[in-house]
């Protein structure tokens, strides 16, 4: 599971290219699923494990009900509100309410001034008491008590007088975020989230939904690796706050959501297993979204792919369509066996995709090649003699181990390396690591092997460093 990290400092405003969730509010799943609430329903209570720890969560909402339906988009706005305006001394945010239902991306008629109302008086008349929250700073697991907004202020920062009606003329907000929350966001303890994806989408039970699937696969990392999560559907209910919980109900309440995630192609597919209340549901995801920007890591396995002469395209497409450590287990794999195939029938790209999209295992890494025992020879008592490693010319034999030169070595991995230290050495350096491989003072293969590792574990630098140093001696 990866943790946004980082000092206690504000994130200023040119990071937030992608936005946060706090990991503690995304996991609590604290915004009912509900268009709308029953009269007089103001409370819920609900214990579930996530992420390996217990947690309980009791909502005890005030006249206007629960936070539910578009609070889930005030919620993720403010909080990330919060970091772009420099973590503020005194945990407050500085908006007025047309900014604030822009960023939410509303129109700014009066229904939605009447629901941005509503929706701050329910986050801050409603109290959460939160069993198995976890702060960053590593005090271990807690029972935290507050409010979303701490504080809500109508102000007037020029004039004398204050407009009376409600987010009239002239008016800010000051919305204060409880200290629970405001010191994780401090600390970074931060999932990422698209926020932007989230906003288009065409209905907040969308929004809620994919919010809540994107923190359990972050928590889960049996999830992250497959793209599938299971659950069952009752328990599903209940995360969603939904207060039906007979299984055809939450099944009509969830199917939009269901269509639209699968449209916008965050979702792959959706599948239920059984009868009744032993329901169970699958959802299984996409790796990544084709809107999605490819992530540093993407974009170097990209790069190595189309150093094997695969196109651009198809390279993408490959890494997007799976998790990056299994993509780079491919990629190593396809990289090794070219390394080792000294004759090629057919297009070096052709014969990589083929290595590459292997459903059936019909490739092994060259290490893991046995070589065939020659017909006809035995030892002087009778029994087989292992024969010397057959060496063979095409991919058809692709497993077999081959001794290149150092100069050949090179030449088969050079490209790979040029893509893997691009601007981590200047052409000076380059060269002359150039010259340490082809005369042999530096194993080529063992150095792409090790840069490759490097990058996947982003431990790059530290590599880097340690071959300036040779390359300054």
């Amino acid at each position: 599971m990866t943790v946004v990290k980082g000092e206690l400092a504000p994130i200023s405003v040119s990071q937030i290219s992608i936005r946060f969730d706090e990991i503690n509010l995304a996991q609590a799943s604290l915004i009912s699923f509900q268009k709308r609430l029953k009269p007089g329903e103001t409370t819920w209570e609900h214990s579930f494990e996530i992420a390996g720890r217990a947690m309980n969560v009791e909502c005890l909402g005030n006249a206007y009900g629960y936070p539910h339906g578009p609070d889930n988009d005030l919620m993720l706005v403010l909080t990330n509100m919060y970091l772009e305006q420099g973590c503020p001394v005194g945990d407050g945010v500085l908006i007025t309410p047309y900014e604030l239902l822009k960023a939410m991306g509303r129109n700014d008629s009066g229904k939605s001034y009447q629901q941005l109302h509503d929706g701050l008086m329910r986050l801050t008349g409603t109290t959460y008491r939160i069993s198995g929250w976890i702060d960053q700073s590593g005090k271990g697991v807690r029972r935290a008590t507050f409010r979303f907004v701490d504080k809500l202020e109508d102000i007037n920062l020029t004039g004398t007088s204050l407009n009376p009606k409600t987010f009239g003329s002239g008016t800010k907000l000051r919305v204060t975020l409880p200290r629970d929350i405001a010191e994780n966001l401090r600390a970074r303890h931060l999932k990422p989230v698209d926020l932007d994806f989230m906003l288009s989408l065409p209905s907040n039970q969308a929004g809620i939904m994919y919010r809540l699937l994107d923190a359990l696969l972050f928590s889960d990392e049996e999830a992250q690796r497959t793209q599938v999560l299971k659950m069952a559907l009752i328990d599903w209910g209940k995360l969603l706050r939904l207060s039906d919980l007979t299984p055809d109900r939450i099944r009509r309440a969830i199917e939009p959501p269901h269509s639209e995630l699968v449209r916008r192609e965050f979702l792959k597919s959706v599948e239920y297993l059984g009868r009744g209340s032993a329901q169970e549901i699958i959802y299984t995801f996409n790796a990544q979204r084709p809107d999605h920007p490819l992530t540093p890591e993407q974009l170097l396995l990209v790069g190595r792919i189309k150093a094997m002469s695969v196109s651009d395209s198809m390279a993408k497409k490959f890494v997007r369509a799976s998790p990056v450590t299994f993509v780079e287990d491919r990629v190593s794999l396809a990289e090794a066996i070219l390394a080792q195939t000294p004759t090629i029938r057919r297009s070096r790209g052709a014969y990589a995709w083929d290595i590459l999209a292997d459903a059936e295992e019909r490739y092994a890494p060259p290490e893991q090649r046995q070589p065939k025992p020659e017909k006809g020879v035995a030892s002087k008592a009778g029994n087989p003699v292992a024969p010397k490693p057959l060496v063979l010319p095409d991919e058809d034999e692709q497993g077999t181990l081959l001794e290149l030169s150092p100069a050949e070595q090179w030449v088969s991995t050079r490209p790979s390396l040029k893509i893997l230290l691009k601007g981590q050495l200047s052409e000076t350096e380059f060269h002359r690591l150039e010259k340490l491989c082809t005369t042999g003072k530096v194993s080529a293969s063992k150095l792409f092997r090790e840069a490759s590792a490097a990058a996947a574990k982003k431990r790059l630098a530290g590599l880097v460093k340690e071959l300036k140093a040779e390359l300054a001696e």
